[in-house]
């Protein structure tokens, strides 16, 4: 109970002091996640960084990237004896988000804005296995699979953002705030192609993509914190 009373005071203090950005001002945020008495800090994916040209308009640009990999392992005999069998499946993404922002008149602590943003990511995946089938050890095998894996597709997605959202400055250069909007989008996932040796033959496989095209409406589940320079 005197925890909070003592950070609702320091946001009162601080609040007199806050002032919303002007032009020349480049924000950063990142994402709040959990429970009050839990908050953990992660880097929210996407248009982050925001730089305003004049007291009411902003450009914003993120870059989201992930790369995962996975690999299992099998042992020729029960006892870990003989020969190891590995598959390893890979992922990779690239975010690209420029966009633009509008902020409203609103009061002086509290920025009301509105914006429109740009969609392009672009994902790879590949599985190698060597000496491995199905989860279990296959001696003199070995397969490639490039456009696909256990943790994503190969592909890219294009599209519009439409959003808007508001900060609230309680204290000198530091903000809380939401966003919520709709995404235009539409996603092409490429070729598989599928190359396999085995008992000395090699034969190559290819799957054609897909294309697929949606309207999401997302609504940010974590609570932005942002420092203005």
């Amino acid at each position: 109970m005197r925890s909070a009373f003592v950070l609702a005071t320091l946001l009162l203090v601080g609040g007199i002091w806050a002032q919303k950005p002007t032009g020349g001002t480049v924000t950063a945020e990142v994402g709040l996640q959990g429970a009050i008495n839990n908050i953990a800090i992660a880097p929210i994916g996407g248009a982050r960084l925001r730089y305003f040209l004049g007291d009411n308009l902003a450009v914003r640009l993120g870059l989201n990237l992930q790369s995962q990999s996975q690999t299992d392992r099998v042992f020729e005999n029960p006892d870990g004896t003989g020969g190891v069998g590995e598959e390893k499946n890979t992922f990779f993404l690239f975010g690209f988000r420029p966009g633009v922002e509008y902020h409203f008149a609103g009061g002086e602590k509290l920025s009301t804005f509105a914006g429109a943003q740009l969609i392009l990511d672009i994902t790879s995946a590949k599985t190698t296995r060597n000496n491995y089938v199905g989860g279990g050890y296959s001696p003199n095998f070995t397969q490639t699979v490039d456009g696909q894996s256990n943790l994503g597709a190969k592909g890219t997605t294009f599209g519009l953002g439409l959003y808007s959202g508001f900060d609230w400055y309680f204290t000198e250069k530091v903000y809380l705030g939401i966003e919520w909007g709709l995404n235009f989008a539409s996603t092409s996932n490429s070729d598989v192609t599928i190359t396999t040796s085995a008992g000395g033959t090699t034969t190559i496989q290819k799957t054609a993509g897909s294309k697929a095209g949606d309207l999401a409406v997302f609504s940010v589940g974590i609570l932005r914190l942002g420092y203005q320079f």
